[in-house]
């Protein structure tokens, strides 16, 4: 599911919780109180789990980044020349040091 469904769909146990809320108020009845409780938990769970969606997909560009690097380190290690080991080296570091600066791992110097 999307961010945005996520939001929507905790937006609905929250109205779901509130109600129950207000019932409980007004009635006393245990089983609003309980109502309220679990929904109000399955709301909270939702937002967690929208929030978690971006630090999620930063994480798979990241092991994408990462799977870039590796097979570009391989590829230097098996090179026959110093010149052509030299060359893939240098823009290997420089990627490595453009992706750090796009994920603020380190500052733009």
């Amino acid at each position: 599911m999307s961010k945005k469904e996520l939001m929507k769909l905790a937006d609905s146990f929250q109205k779901k919780a509130d109600t129950a809320f207000q019932n409980y108020q007004e009635t006393g009845a245990s089983r609003y109180g309980s109502a309220f409780r679990r929904n109000e938990d399955i709301a909270t769970a939702l937002r967690a789990a929208a929030e978690a969606a971006d630090e999620h997909q930063a994480y798979i560009s990241l092991k994408m980044e990462m799977s870039n690097f590796a097979s570009r380190s391989q590829r230097v290690m098996l090179s026959a020349s110093e010149k052509e080991k030299s060359e893939l080296t240098e823009a290997l570091i420089r990627d490595i040091v453009s992706v750090g600066q796009l994920y603020g791992l380190i500052s733009m110097n």
